[in-house]
């Protein structure tokens, strides 16, 4: 399958089959995922696989983050897309791990008088940051779709991020995703693509 392929035929998996990755297929996605671009090459992520017991633990933070992003679900979807997503928020869709993403936590102020330079010099740290663990985050969605494994890249748990860096036992990074992988068990449909983005300026 080349790129191309991989790209277009990837899919944000939400149930997945009760089968354990093995280690070592994990690894390699994850290795291979680190060479991504990154901000000055400072690579200033980390990623965290967690299995077991502490993924149950941290499902039950997340849980908690489903509740809070409901209300904002219902204003954008139908009931049946809302009911669909919070049964994968809760429960993961029996991935057999998960990969947080993490990156450096930086401490800023943006006021609204700021000019757009100002605003950008001040929060670079964490903008570059934010890019950055986004390029490793989609070379792991197509590594892992590359090996026959299903993944999905989720925001909603930034709602309780408190809960989780503290079941973690993490202070001092800022979570940027939690992904699901695994061993896919359905075949999600092809999603339109949105309106014209491409925009040719000569």
């Amino acid at each position: 399958m080349n790129l191309s392929e991989l790209i277009r035929g990837r899919r944000s998996i939400r149930k997945y089959l009760d089968k354990d990755i093995p280690r070592e297929v994990l690894d390699e996605i994850l290795q291979d995922a680190l060479w991504a671009p990154s901000g000055t090459n400072r690579q200033n992520w980390d990623v965290y696989v967690v299995e077991g017991k502490k993924k149950d633990k941290l499902l039950e933070s997340i849980i908690v983050a489903s509740d809070i992003v409901k209300p904002k679900l219902e204003k954008m979807f139908p009931e049946k897309i809302v009911n669909i997503t919070m049964t994968f928020l809760r429960t993961l869709g029996g991935a057999p791990a998960l990969l947080l993403v993490y990156m450096p936590r930086s401490t800023f102020e943006i006021r609204l008088d700021m000019s757009s330079l100002e605003k950008y010099q001040t929060e670079y740290d964490r903008y570059n940051n934010s890019l950055s663990a986004a390029a490793l985050i989609q070379n792991i969605l197509l590594l892992a779709q590359e090996k026959g494994l299903g993944a999905c890249w989720l925001t909603a748990p930034k709602n309780a991020e408190d809960r989780i860096n503290e079941e973690m036992g993490l202070t001092d990074k800022e979570l940027v995703s939690v992904i699901t992988i695994g061993y896919p068990d359905q075949n999600p449909p092809v999603p339109p693509r949105k309106g014209e983005k491409i925009h040719w300026v000569s």
